[in-house]
């Protein structure tokens, strides 16, 4: 095997490493900017729901006012709490959803973080692997075979 060849190895398994190890980098990056995203998206359709809620609930009012029945008792407010109560349920589980769905991205960032730590060592340790394989291919030492040139039959066969 040529130095040449050895040196195209070597630069080539250190490179995929490297490529390898960015494409993971900008994934965790990514990855996190949409963990943000999602759970900022949960917030924003909470509010809309609290903004909802009070809009159906004003509805609900002037219905019953308009009905001649007092706003301030019976079925009324019966009717404004279940407003309420629904409202607070979906407004809370767009939050939760949210906020899991970030938890999710966290881990897939976690796991690419892991990939680009993986793939830069995993191309260092390709890059001395073909540096050692042309190495010992050549004969591992400048003296050349085992060392062993005595007659004195210490040696292995």
């Amino acid at each position: 095997m040529s130095w040449a060849a050895v040196a195209v190895a070597a630069v080539t398994a250190a490179y995929t490493g490297y490529t390898s190890h960015q494409n993971n980098k900008y994934m965790e990056r990514q990855a996190l900017a949409d963990a943000d995203a999602a759970k900022a998206q949960g917030r924003v359709e909470a509010e809309r729901i609290r903004k909802e809620k009070e809009k159906a609930q004003s509805r609900a009012r002037a219905a019953a006012a308009e009905n001649g029945i007092d706003v301030h008792e019976g079925t009324a407010v019966v009717i404004n709490d279940k407003i309420e109560l629904d409202a607070n349920y979906d407004a809370n589980m767009a939050e939760t959803t949210g906020y899991n769905s970030s938890q999710r991205l966290k881990g897939e960032a976690s796991a690419y973080k892991s990939n680009a730590q993986s793939a830069i060592v995993g191309g260092l340790l390709g890059a001395t692997s073909a540096g050692i394989s042309a190495y010992t291919a050549r004969g591992g030492n400048s003296k050349g075979g085992s060392g062993n040139s005595g007659s004195q039959g210490g040696g292995w066969k």
